[in-house]
């Protein structure tokens, strides 16, 4: 009887697949665990197996969600399916992007909009932070800045790879990057119960040339960039807040052994500002402004707080720290953590603070739609027409709030009960052209004359349909058309049923206004080889 009862809870756990399709709509049998601890999509052909989405509160077309636009874009971490991809998402479920590496969002770099992607070792559902470089890509999907922290001893942490220097730009005017890290120190930690010889986790926020950093990473091994690149600013948690600030006491956050350092400060966001950099500590349930000398102007929040707060304001375990305004910032208020529980659920506040008054007062705030705490992790981004996207970290769910912090829909990539997390979830417009040719495969099941074939472009934003060429043994570079089909899903498939018998077959994408964006390479019906595509099929859409 054991036994059996085990198999019924592991095929409970077991993620299952569908052929890809859109997301569910208050779907009940998903947030029950019917479809498994994620459910995911599937493809004919194409190697990817993004998460199902189920609207729990359905937008008001649902799957559609047509009343926002752009795509989300965020990294699930999950401890079954442990594909590294982040997701780029079409609003009503469907894939657009499979990113290898941690998924920022989008940042801005010389004037353009870049993907940011973190690559390193570490994980937040498991040690909490990581050791790694940044990478920036342009609209092509290709690699044009690579960058890391120096002469820390580890590399970049994905909490935070860089931020504001105005209040809505996503990289320095001066094109400079913003991020943490995790160095380990090496500190007498009797007088907080821990070892005298004991080891600590400082949090660091270090600032970089990105054109500098990126330059040295080419040209020489990770280890070398430490002693040759040079940082702008470098801010250690240790010599300027006291351990005795904070809220994670040693064996809570590591036993300050050198297996198991002390995470005591915990740095999870970072901004940079006119005057200094605005900085999130989540154990010391603390935002500090620390100014471009290093010294910190004020505390808000924690047991040393420069501010006193109106009733529903304060803030504890928090992430996502974010100055809007002289007046306004946002924070995402976990409230708790795996330590302690604090409030009976998490919510995004929009605070007002003023820095003459000393003094915070909440504007209004956001709820998740089950109201659930959420240990760790989250986001909440501000949209351009007030509105919000909260993305709540641990529970595996994002939410579209009004202007007052109502919600208006909110959907799951999981169901509440599992551990399936998303550091931050954000809603960004994007344009992708990928530089690599879309692909495509012939079923193994077509003959001559009753061809099925699939094709997909990972990362392209602008297809709208396919059409699908034929060429004969002897002039495999001279297709004949044989037909357009819709594009409605991330892979699309296209058939060719008539009495000429073709062996080479290519895939064309197209956009809304018929004009060629890409072009596959010719595949032989057996599957066994392919060419390149013609020197006469160019792109006849408008360069990016």
């Amino acid at each position: 009887m054991f036994t059996a009862l085990f198999r019924l809870l592991l095929f409970s756990l077991v993620p299952k697949g569908g052929l890809g399709s859109v997301a569910y709509c208050e779907n009940e049998e998903y947030e029950s665990g019917a479809f498994g601890m994620s459910s995911y999509q599937t493809y004919n052909a194409a190697p990817f197996r993004p998460l199902q989405l189920n609207y729990a509160i359905p937008p008001a077309e649902c799957p559609s969600n047509n009343d926002i636009g752009g795509y989300f874009f965020f990294y699930p971490e999950n401890p079954i399916t442990t594909e590294p991809f982040g997701m780029i998402i079409n609003p009503n479920g469907t894939l657009v992007g499979a990113i290898p590496g941690f998924l920022r969002g989008i940042q801005k770099y010389k004037g353009k909009d870049h993907i940011s992607v973190w690559v390193g070792n570490g994980s937040l559902l498991s040690v909490g932070h990581g050791s790694g470089h940044n990478l920036l890509l342009d609209d092509t999907y290709s690699i044009v800045a690579n960058f890391t922290t120096v002469g820390l001893g580890v590399g970049a942490d994905m909490h935070e790879n860089f931020t504001l220097f105005t209040f809505k730009l996503e990289v320095t005017p001066n094109n400079t990057a913003v991020m943490t890290a995790y160095p380990v120190r090496t500190a007498n930690l009797s007088r907080f119960g821990g070892p005298k010889s004991g080891f600590v986790y400082d949090s660091v926020v270090q600032e970089i040339d990105i054109a500098t950093g990126y330059y040295h990473l080419k040209k020489l091994s990770p280890h070398l960039l430490n002693d040759l690149s040079e940082a702008l600013f470098t801010w250690e948690a240790l010599d300027h807040v006291d351990p005795s600030e904070c809220y994670a006491a040693i064996g809570e956050a590591g036993n300050g052994t050198e297996e198991y350092p002390w995470d005591y400060f915990h740095i999870n966001s970072v901004q940079k500002q006119d005057d200094g950099y605005l900085i999130s500590s989540r154990y010391c349930h603390a935002l500090y402004l620390v100014g471009l000398g290093g010294k910190i102007i004020w505390r808000m929040g924690g047991k040393n707080s420069d501010f006193t707060f109106s009733e529903g304001a304060n803030f504890s375990w928090q992430h996502h720290a974010r100055i809007h305004s002289s007046s306004v910032l946002s924070v995402f208020n976990n409230g708790a953590s795996q330590i302690n529980q604090d409030l009976p659920f998490s919510q995004g506040l929009l605070l007002n603070y003023d820095t003459r008054r000393k003094h915070v007062a909440l504007v209004n705030a956001r709820s998740p739609f089950n109201r659930t705490v959420t240990l760790s992790q989250g986001s909440f981004q501000i949209l351009k027409d007030g509105e919000s996207i909260v993305g709540w970290g641990a529970m595996p769910y994002f939410s579209l709030h009004d202007v007052n912090g109502d919600i208006k829909w909110s959907a799951q990539f999981a169901p509440s009960e599992n551990a399936v997390a998303s550091y931050r979830v954000f809603l960004h417009n994007w344009v992708g052209r990928p530089a690599t040719p879309p692909s495509m495969q012939i079923s193994t099941t077509s003959i001559p004359g009753n061809v099925t074939v699939y094709a997909w472009w990972n990362g392209a934003t602008e297809v709208t349909a396919w059409e699908l060429f034929g060429s004969k043994v002897l002039t495999p570079q001279s297709p004949m058309s044989l037909g357009i089909v819709g594009k409605v899903d991330f892979e699309t498939t296209l058939r060719y049923t008539g009495e000429e018998s073709y062996v080479f077959f290519q895939v064309v994408a197209l956009n809304g206004n018929r004009e060629y964006l890409g072009y596959s390479s010719f595949n032989l019906l057996s599957g066994n080889s392919s060419i390149a595509k013609a020197n006469n099929q160019t792109v006849t859409a408008p360069p990016l």
